[in-house]
């Protein structure tokens, strides 16, 4: 199977491509470890096969600094993504037993200073962008190539 970055139009410019490398290094990982839906369990029979990058603390108000942060990613199946409102209870219950609680702690200490304590981080210029494409494009083949092994 021959890589090819899965386009899903979130974000517009540097930032739209960086996301959608970034969406499917967080697909690729979990279903090489998991398999299936942090919030649900839902099993995967690809990684793109409806899989998607869904955030703990959401993308829409965690601030710059955990919007693209890989501890606050997790492949969902589409509808515990868009849809199900809730999915950020069960998700954390699942986070919690995959990575333990201090994990989940951590983040959620870091949405509180971000969000509350304004602790800001700024937003990568478009350089920093381009370092951070090609990093994430690296790991994405390496693990396309492991996928490939198997």
């Amino acid at each position: 199977m021959q890589y090819k970055t899965t386009k899903k139009g979130r974000y517009k410019g540097y930032k739209s491509k960086f996301w959608d490398i970034f969406s499917d290094f967080i697909r690729l990982r979990d279903f090489l470890k998991y398999g299936t839906c942090i919030t649900c369990g839902k099993k995967f029979a690809t990684w793109n096969d409806g899989s998607q990058a869904g955030h703990f603390l959401a993308a829409g108000n965690c601030g710059f600094s955990l919007l693209f942060d890989e501890m606050n990613i997790n492949s969902e199946c589409s509808y515990d993504n868009a849809f199900n409102k809730n999915h950020q209870i069960t998700m954390r219950e699942n986070m919690v037993t995959r990575y333990g609680e201090k994990y989940v702690t951590e983040l959620e200490e870091r949405y509180k200073l971000s969000h509350f304590g304004g602790q800001t981080m700024k937003e990568w210029n478009k350089r920093e962008y381009e370092m951070k494409t090609a990093e994430y494009k690296e790991k994405v083949l390496e693990m396309v190539t492991q996928l490939n092994s198997i």
